[in-house]
């Protein structure tokens, strides 16, 4: 049984993860923020009670006038204290119980010390405080006439106006949260539109040049740099597969026509022949061997060509005279330029560089007959090799018929002939320039062209040192 691995697109990925590490890091950041805060709070809470202790006893100093105990401040001063979680008592010299928060503002305080250890265990289930007493005693000028009792827990605590803060202050938190969450959503469905529409876009052109349609062009701006050149690449690759496909069918009309030629030839010659229409001679026998002479040759063009495609980068590189290579190749090719009263003119010099010499002499055997082949009778051909700063250069160049700009862009494609008359002079299956250019291309080189019809061609090879 096959398992086919599930598949999701790259929008609902992209928002995906992004809402999802967006929304770890402000729940870290809330728990973060919101554990600092109560730790402050706390400390702030604290604090608070503190200076509330200390505001209580410096009170106190002045409940004592004119040999009496001030009641009702008393009494005002511990109603204060209580509602902030500090109970007081009041003792005179003799222990006797002036005044108590316990007593005299029973519900009060227990009230308040309830709400306390409620409040407190709503935060923290294991809150256990416990109430401490602190004395201090109380002075009438230099004497001492009492004490007093202050009473609270012995950790922090919380009134219900801190809680009210705190909740005012979680509910903050918690929106602030729900919201940056929201807004982190809506972002990454923005960013992931921006990137994975034209992608889908992209996706479905290539699917469009899958299955053979190269004419549709991607009309889509991105401001993302790699979308923009993803979108000029697949619309350069539709633009290139449709000159290919151009290519492919005019490869198709060629080759058939470059065989059926010969063939029909000699299937002509020899019809003939056998129905006693022809007589057989000589002459006719040795028409129809040059027919089949051109047969074997265009056969072995496709021949060379495929070994040369499996036989690709094995190069057998060794220092060589490049000048004294192009030389001997001049020396074989002159009566054939001579045949055309053809003038090769050369400037070669000693340049060594590391090559496959048979494979750099097929380029310029190549270059050289095409020179020869498309001169008019009576033209010029130049041959030069020279240094420059660390570039190697050879230019080979005609007086010919040239090459139209049309055609300067698909020369090196295989099979592609600038000729479209396919004439026995010019013959051929247009596959010299395309090894060429492989071979140069194999040894870290360049090969460029220049033409003008009616003035000439140029090439120019380069080897960077």
């Amino acid at each position: 049984m096959e398992f086919k691995s599930k598949t999701i697109t790259l929008k609902k990925q992209i928002i995906t993860v992004f809402a999802i590490i967006m929304t770890l890091t402000i729940i870290t950041i809330s728990i973060f923020v919101n554990k600092s805060f109560e730790e402050e709070f706390s400390k702030y809470v604290d604090d608070n009670n503190k200076t509330e202790v200390n505001h209580l006893v410096f009170d106190l100093r002045n409940v004592y006038n004119d040999n009496k105990w001030d009641i009702e401040t008393i009494k005002l001063l511990g109603e204060d204290a209580i509602s902030k979680g500090v109970a007081l008592e009041i003792y005179d010299y003799n222990n006797n119980l002036i005044w108590s928060v316990f007593k005299d503002e029973k519900m009060l305080s227990n009230q308040t010390l309830n709400n306390i250890k409620k409040n407190m265990r709503r935060i923290d289930q294991n809150w256990n405080g416990q109430l401490r007493e602190y004395k201090f005693d109380i002075y009438d000028g230099k004497n001492i006439i009492g004490y007093e009792k202050i009473i609270h827990y012995d950790s922090i605590y919380y009134m219900e106006n801190d809680m009210e803060f705190l909740n005012i202050m979680n509910r903050f938190m918690l929106i602030i949260s729900a919201i940056s969450i929201g807004a982190t959503i809506i972002i990454s469905m923005l960013i992931s539109k921006s990137i994975s529409n034209p992608i889908e876009k992209v996706s479905k052109m290539a699917k469009v040049i899958g299955e053979g349609d190269y004419k549709n062009t991607l009309e889509y701006n991105s401001n993302i740099k790699e979308v923009s050149e993803l979108i000029l690449s697949i619309n350069k690759l539709a633009e290139e597969l449709s000159k290919q496909e151009l290519l492919r069918k005019r490869l198709t009309t060629d080759i058939a026509h470059e065989l059926i030629t010969p063939i029909t030839s000699i299937q002509g010659h020899l019809d003939a022949m056998i129905d006693g229409v022809w007589e057989i001679t000589p002459q006719r026998l040795i028409s129809i061997k040059e027919e089949v002479s051109r047969l074997g040759s265009l056969i072995g063009s496709l021949r060379n060509l495929a070994k040369f495609d499996n036989e690709i980068g094995e190069l057998n590189l060794k220092s060589t005279n490049l000048g004294q290579v192009i030389q001997n190749i001049i020396y074989n090719y002159e009566t054939k330029a001579l045949d055309k009263n053809i003038n090769i003119n050369y400037e070669l010099n000693n340049v060594y560089m590391n090559i496959d010499k048979n494979q750099f002499s097929q380029v310029i055997v190549n270059l050289l007959s095409n020179a020869i082949k498309y001169t008019n009778i009576g033209g010029q051909i130049f041959i030069k090799i020279y240094e420059n700063n660390n570039i190697i250069a050879i230019s080979i160049k005609d007086t010919g018929i040239g090459i139209p700009k049309e055609d300067l862009n698909y020369i090196f494609e295989r099979f592609y002939r600038v000729d479209k008359s396919r004439n026995k002079d010019t013959g051929g299956i247009g596959v010299g320039l395309t090894i060429a250019k492989a071979i140069i291309t194999s040894h870290n080189g360049d090969i460029i062209v220049n033409s003008n019809i009616n003035e000439g061609t140029e090439f120019l090879i380069k080897f960077n040192k």
